[in-house]
């Protein structure tokens, strides 16, 4: 601890370099953010610019900016990284060619319940309000996602259809390049993709704007998807061995899903309920 009493952190200590530089309202936000910065980063640019009194949410974008921060998102996760300090779970550090099943298993479910935590805590209420609208207007939902990010359309192909939405999903490419090619006013496309690089997603959607609009659930909110998004959901993991990254990553994509299609099932009152005792109904046939 300093002796100031605040404990040291890479992110706090660059605003507190960086603070004397500051003009008087970027030193505002520096205060609230070195006084709260367990509140800062789960705050969204237009709440935070209202906590520290400053004109708009282009004061926040200049405050992350002159810390050498390329987005909002990537200094959040940062700082939230930072104040997580040691209850940040490492399993790069800790998974070994030796460990058995039954460790494997209990770092990983660690790893996976840290990564949720930390998503939970940067998860923008205005950013899934504002997905939750443009479902709830849309003609039809295409949701799109290649290789592993398909399992998680899949997914929600399948609840979103239960609520009553008109919904598109295949796993072929071609496919939905051609369904976006015909684009109409009304459109919602839904696309996960990890890396937000995959030529096979953003290309169609391209085509496909500006009739459509577009929300990307994403590590990278700054890359290609990112940017053609009218709504991004971004999402945070860390680099672990063995590849479970890619995994824990589609658990944390898989529980947002879940809580998009909860709070649409709530929005819709008795008539989601309905919808959803009826998809339970139509099954009870399949099973024993």
């Amino acid at each position: 601890m300093t002796p100031d009493g605040h404990v040291p952190t890479p992110t706090l200590d660059l605003v507190r370099a960086k603070r004397p530089e500051l003009t008087p309202a970027l030193r505002r936000i520096a205060d609230y953010v070195l006084e709260h910065p367990d509140r800062a980063f789960m705050m969204s640019t237009t709440k935070l610019a209202h906590e520290t009194q400053t004109k708009s949410e282009s004061t926040v974008v200049r405050f992350y900016r002159a810390l050498g921060f390329g987005s909002y998102h990537e200094f959040k996760v940062t700082l939230a990284i930072d104040v997580g300090g040691n209850r940040v779970y490492h399993a790069a550090e800790d998974i070994t060619k030796d460990d058995s099943a039954a460790v494997l298993a209990k770092k990983f479910f660690a790893g996976a319940e840290q990564m949720l935590r930390m998503n939970a805590q940067v998860l923008d209420s205005e950013r899934l309000e504002a997905c939750l609208d443009l479902l709830e207007r849309a003609n039809r939902v295409i949701f799109l996602g290649q290789a592993a990010s398909s399992a998680v359309t899949l997914d929600a192909y399948f609840k979103f259809t239960i609520l009553g939405l008109s919904c598109h999903w295949s796993v072929d490419p071609h496919a939905n390049a051609v369904m976006l090619v015909d684009a109409r006013p009304g459109d919602v496309i839904f696309c996960v993709s990890h890396s937000g690089e995959s030529l096979d997603v953003v290309e169609p959607i391209k085509r496909a704007k500006p009739m459509a609009k577009v929300i990307a659930m994403t590590e990278s909110p700054d890359s290609p998807l990112g940017q053609l998004a009218d709504v991004t959901l971004p999402i945070v993991t860390e680099e672990m061995n063995y590849r479970t990254d890619a995994v824990i990553s589609r658990v944390v994509q898989t529980s947002i899903i879940g809580v998009l299609f909860l709070a649409l099932l709530l929005r819709r009152g008795e008539e989601g309920q309905d919808r959803l005792k009826r998809a339970r109904q139509s099954l009870s046939h399949l099973k024993y």
